[in-house]
């Protein structure tokens, strides 16, 4: 949802930490590996992913914008299985601090992400509903 708003560089490095975060609690889930995939479509041609060094992330992710569309993508990836792993969470919090993002501000980010994630289950359970009456 955020993607459009980073650059080729920026983007490569979203797929590589979404996939960081994926693996975080040793499970890469098929919805969040589903939602990756989703990610990678809305990115500019064939970017793929790309390592980046921790201390690397400010000087790529370099204003308030690009950091919290980082930070969004990367959340809604570790909730996308509804099981927000410790560490899921630990290596998100470590990202943000890195980008002198501060914990409310993330906590924010975080309650944004879930209530989109509680609305698209609810279009979804209406649009079944919906089908069934159809």
């Amino acid at each position: 949802m955020f993607v459009q708003n980073l650059n080729e560089k920026q983007q490569s490095a979203l797929l590589y930490l979404a996939y960081e975060v994926a693996k975080a609690d040793g499970d890469l889930h098929e919805l969040q590996m589903g939602l990756m995939e989703i990610i990678k479509a809305q990115c500019k041609g064939n970017i793929e992913k790309q390592e980046v060094p921790l201390e690397q992330l400010p000087i790529i992710f370099d204003n308030e914008r690009v950091k919290c569309s980082l930070l969004l993508e990367l959340l809604g990836v570790a909730h996308s299985n509804n099981e927000y792993d410790i560490r899921e969470k630990k290596l998100i919090e470590k990202y943000a601090q890195t980008l002198d993002i501060k914990s409310d501000k993330l906590e924010s980010l975080e309650i944004w992400v879930k209530k989109q994630l509680a609305l698209m289950q609810e279009i979804e359970q209406l649009l079944v509903v919906y089908q069934k009456v159809c």
